[in-house]
């Protein structure tokens, strides 16, 4: 989902239901990027979160090792400064477990 597209959507949702919460959040373990966070209150099915991740391209692995005994691994993710990747998550709070549940976009929805 492009930047636009979520702008667009976030503004429709807004005009329509309230929202609860919207922030914006640095990604963990040093991952390049951000990550927008938007809770909205459904009427039929209550609180409703939606995440929008833009995040910097893995382009691979760096392993630095020692044959030794007792020695360590240490791997270092390298990301490419100038391509990135964004993507749309949902999730529908359930009341009985007190947390988020993810929503599978690819079984509930058709695009």
């Amino acid at each position: 989902m492009t930047k636009e597209k979520w702008l667009d959507t976030i503004f429709n949702l807004k005009q329509k239901f309230s929202v609860l919460e919207e922030r914006e959040e640095e990604l963990p373990d040093n991952v390049p990027g951000m990550r927008e966070v938007v809770v909205f209150g459904l009427p039929n099915l209550g609180k409703v979160k939606l995440e929008w991740t833009k995040k910097a391209k893995l382009r691979g692995e760096k392993t630095l090792y020692s044959g030794r005994v007792g020695s360590f691994v240490k791997v270092d993710k390298v990301y490419d400064e100038h391509e990135f990747v964004s993507y749309l998550k949902a999730y529908l709070w359930d009341v009985n477990k007190s947390d988020w549940q993810e929503v599978e976009m690819e079984k509930t929805f058709s695009f």
